[in-house]
């Protein structure tokens, strides 16, 4: 009874479902002298028998009766099965798997549990000697013991249901949690990657995500599109924010120059070099290093660079020892690297090492809707900065800002605006005739708009017929001046009869 006792308490300190099934055949093998005991448990379907212990692969359908076992969930009752009743089951394959190392004068004994209730949970299969299993029906000790497995098998399965229940309501809630800081994040970024667009909403988010990974960053988009402050943006979303953002353009130092930049130099490992200089992937240690341009970096510096990136280790120029540097790459450029890849400009392992995380940036044409709330927020900042006080932009102007297609993209936008506030006064809105010449080159800026020009003089305006008049004049003089008064000519131009165009000229008195 002790030893009972014993057991008994083994498996009440027991909270896994596979630890409590071991631990109940081995200590029910040890005790009864046995073979081997296993234990058949119902999925949670109730469609299937899997054997929890010694064979994790062997399955039986509960009602596919070419086992034995279905005929003990249908009539809770033992069943022993000696050598020669065994042949009657050799068909059904998982059986004779679960069987076969069962001798001739050996017998097998399937034992419903738990004992005496019509309600079936397990089934312990218990493999031994003939007369050991045959005297084991007449034991009430180990039936007692295997309900009380019974019993602790629902405990424990109650307790890991709950704590499933809490580990999905824990991961509900951060998922939750998680989604909240990522729109905080985003919106965030709203002060920086500007635009009400889907496009740019996409961009924001993607950056987010980004920066709350450790992967390489690359981002490709044309010039102008905002690319340094997007790996800004990235840099301050991560865990490395309160480390240096270091930056450089590969593009606008010399190939000569752009090793020792990066990687630093001993004194004197070269003409003029009177003192050691840490480069920058020391200085981004523990931040991130972005690599501006990095398209036009020279084929043996790429090379280099993705040694140090699969190393962190680098040897300043001039150097004879390795220095490690722990940096996050953010990588940008507008070249298409993939083409350039095929070009053999660009080196392919490097290509694939750094698009670990692509982000590409959509040039201003493709998200025009953005261009009213950027052209704004660059009025505020030239008020901040400056100190003037331009109140806004006409209606005429964002008219021809969204007509025109940017091939500086947001760049030149904020070029444009800077420009046209420069010339406008204080406590005035920026008028079509102070935007920069180059949106007016565009084919869309034709004839019918110029009459928007002369707007700042609306205003001014008392007599429309005396108005319309002279702006007849205007267009009539401009024109014989570009003919050099050649009225035949003009009258071509203006889609007029000669005749027409005297009558005019004398009526206007234009000489």
């Amino acid at each position: 009874m002790d030893s009972w006792l014993a057991r008994v308490t083994k498996l009440a300190a027991i909270r896994n479902l596979d630890q409590l099934v071991e631990e109940y055949a081995v200590q029910l093998q040890d005790e009864l002298g046995v073979e081997s005991v296993y234990v058949l448990v119902p999925s949670s379907d109730g469609r299937t028998l899997v054997a929890r212990y010694g064979f994790q692969e062997l399955v039986w359908a509960v009602d596919d009766f070419e086992h034995p076992f279905s005929h003990i969930l249908q009539s809770p009752s033992p069943m022993f099965l000696d050598e020669e009743k065994r042949m009657y089951w050799l068909g059904n394959a998982a059986f004779c798997s679960l069987t076969e190392r069962v001798g001739r004068d050996h017998s097998v004994l399937l034992q419903p549990l738990p004992p005496d209730e019509s309600h079936v949970s397990f089934i312990a299969v218990i493999t031994g000697r003939s007369d050991t299993l045959a005297a084991l029906t007449d034991r009430l000790d180990w039936l007692e013991f295997s309900k009380i497995f019974v019993f602790q098998w629902q405990v424990v399965a109650a307790i890991e249901r709950q704590m499933n229940h809490q580990s999905v309501l824990t991961e509900s809630i951060a998922r939750i949690k998680q989604k909240e800081r990522d729109r905080e994040m985003s919106l965030a970024l709203r002060t920086k990657l500007i635009g009400s667009s889907t496009v740019m909403q996409q961009v924001r988010e993607q950056v987010v995500t980004a920066a709350q990974s450790d992967l390489t960053v690359c981002i490709q988009g044309e010039t102008g599109t905002g690319k340094e402050l997007a790996a800004q943006a990235v840099h301050a979303m991560s865990s490395r924010s309160a480390k240096p953002f270091v930056a450089i353009n590969c593009a606008a130092i010399p190939e000569n120059l752009l090793e020792s930049e990066l990687f630093g130099y001993e004194r004197g490992a070269f003409s003029g070099a009177e003192q050691a200089k840490q480069g920058l992937l020391a200085e981004a240690n523990g931040g991130t290093l972005f690599l501006d341009e990095i398209g036009d970096m020279p084929l043996q510096l790429q090379a280099k660079l993705l040694r140090i990136l699969e190393t962190r280790k680098f040897r300043p120029v001039g150097g004879k020892k390795e220095v490690s540097s722990d940096f996050r790459l953010v990588a940008a450029t507008h070249v298409r690297l993939r083409e350039q890849v095929e070009n053999r400009a660009f080196r392919s392992d490097l290509y694939y090492r750094l698009n670990q995380y692509p982000l590409p940036l959509p040039p201003l044409k493709e998200r025009k809707e953005d261009i009213t709330e950027l052209a704004l927020h660059f009025v505020e900042s030239y008020n901040a900065v400056r100190g003037t006080g331009v109140t806004g932009i006409r209606y005429s102007v964002l008219e021809r800002l969204n007509a025109y297609d940017f091939p500086g993209n947001v760049r030149e936008l904020r070029n444009i605006i800077d420009f046209a506030c420069a010339q406008t006064a204080p406590g005035k809105e920026i008028k079509l005739v102070k935007l920069e010449n180059s949106v007016c080159r565009q084919k869309s800026c034709n004839a019918e708009n110029e009459v928007a020009e002369n707007e700042e003089g609306f205003s001014e305006i008392n007599n429309l017929r005396l108005a319309l008049l002279n702006y007849e004049a205007a267009i009539i003089k401009s024109r014989l001046a570009q003919y050099g008064g050649n009225r035949a000519k003009t009258a071509v131009s203006l889609n007029m009869p000669k005749r027409t165009l005297a009558h005019k000229c004398q009526k206007l008195e234009i000489q």
